[in-house]
C-alpha cells in the first residue's frame, strides 16, 4: 500500500538528489557541446573551500540567516501577544498584519527597490529629511545594504512567525497563567516563567521554518541588489544561481548546492533534536 507513495518520493526528491551529487563529481559545462563530463572527484568540493568568493557568500548566508530569524523571532513574538485578544478590531488587524504573505518575494523585492531609490523613494526622501545622506541609497551603499534586504525580509516573513506563535499562544491552557497572577507575578515574568516555557515546541518549529527559508534566499537578492554593492549581499544560494545559470559551471553549481543543502540538513536535524529533548522533558 506504500509503494506507490514511495515510488513517487523517490521519483521527485531522491532522484534529483542522485544526479545533483553524481555531475558535482565532474566538470560538467554547458557551454561544452560534446556535453562531456570529466570526472573530478571530489574537486568541486575542494575548490568551493578554497574560493574566496564562496567564503564570503556563506560568511553573508550566515549573518542573513541570523539577523533574520533572530529579528523576526523576536518581532512576531511582540505581534503574536499584542494581538492576542478577540476583539473585532484585533481580528481585523490580524488580516491586514499577514497580507505581505500573500505576495511573491520577487514582487516584494521590486516594491521596495522603488521604496529605496535614492532619487524618488520615500525612503530616501524621509531619511534626507532627518539630514542622513543617501547619496548612493540604501541598497547602493556597502555599508547598509545588508540591513536593507534584512528589512524587506523582516517585512514579509514576520506575518508567519506572528500567526505560529499566535496559534501556540491560544493553545495554552489559561489556567496556568491565573495561577501565575495570583501568585504575584506580573506580565513579564508570567511571559517568562511560564508561557515562553510552554510555548517552546512552537518556538522551535517556527525558527526551523524560518532557518531554512533563509539559508534559501534568492528572490529578495536577485530583484534588489543583484548581490551588490560588490559581494556585500551575495549569499550562497545567488551565488549559486549565477556560477551555474551565468557562467554555466553545472558541476561546480552542483557541488555549491550539496554544501547549501548539507549545512540546511545540519540546522534542522539540531532544531528537531532540541525539540525531540523538550517533549522529553516535559513527558518526565
Amino acid at each position: 500500500m506504500l509503494a506507490p507513495v514511495l515510488i513517487f518520493v523517490l521519483a521527485i526528491a531522491l532522484a534529483p538528489l542522485i544526479f545533483s551529487f553524481s555531475i558535482s563529481l565532474t566538470d560538467y559545462r554547458l557551454t561544452d557541446p560534446t556535453q562531456a563530463k570529466p570526472f573530478v572527484g571530489l574537486g568541486n568540493y575542494i575548490k568551493a573551500f578554497q574560493d574566496k568568493a564562496v567564503l564570503e557568500t556563506l560568511w553573508n548566508t550566515v549573518v542573513f540567516t541570523i539577523g533574520a530569524v533572530t529579528s523576526q523571532v523576536v518581532l512576531g513574538m511582540a505581534l503574536a501577544l499584542l494581538m492576542a485578544g478577540e476583539t473585532p478590531f484585533m481580528r481585523a488587524l490580524r488580516s491586514v498584519a499577514i497580507l505581505p504573505l500573500a505576495l511573491p518575494p520577487l514582487v516584494v523585492g521590486l516594491v521596495w527597490k522603488a521604496l529605496y531609490n535614492p532619487q524618488f523613494g520615500p525612503v530616501a526622501y524621509y531619511l534626507k529629511q532627518i539630514g542622513l545622506s543617501v547619496d548612493r541609497g540604501l541598497l547602493g551603499d556597502f555599508n547598509t545594504a545588508m540591513a536593507a534586504v534584512l528589512l524587506i525580509d523582516l517585512w514579509q516573513w514576520t506575518p508567519l512567525l506572528m500567526i505560529i506563535f499566535l496559534a501556540g499562544i491560544k493553545s495554552l491552557p489559561g489556567e496556568m497563567l491565573e495561577a501565575a497572577y495570583v501568585d504575584g507575578a506580573n506580565r513579564l515574568q508570567a511571559f517568562f516563567f511560564v508561557m515562553l516555557p510552554m510555548l517552546l515546541p512552537v518556538l522551535f518549529i517556527g525558527v526551523l521554518l524560518r532557518t531554512m527559508n533563509a539559508f534559501k534566499v534568492f528572490d529578495i537578492i536577485f530583484a534588489t541588489t543583484g548581490g551588490g554593492p560588490g559581494n556585500a549581499t551575495s549569499v550562497l544560494n545567488f551565488h549559486i544561481y549565477k556560477v551555474g545559470l551565468t557562467f554555466f559551471d553545472m558541476g561546480y553549481a552542483a557541488a555549491l548546492a550539496n554544501i547549501l543543502l548539507f549545512m540546511i540538513g545540519v540546522c534542522s536535524a539540531f532544531y528537531i533534536l532540541l525539540l525531540r529533548r523538550q517533549r522529553a522533558a516535559e513527558s518526565l
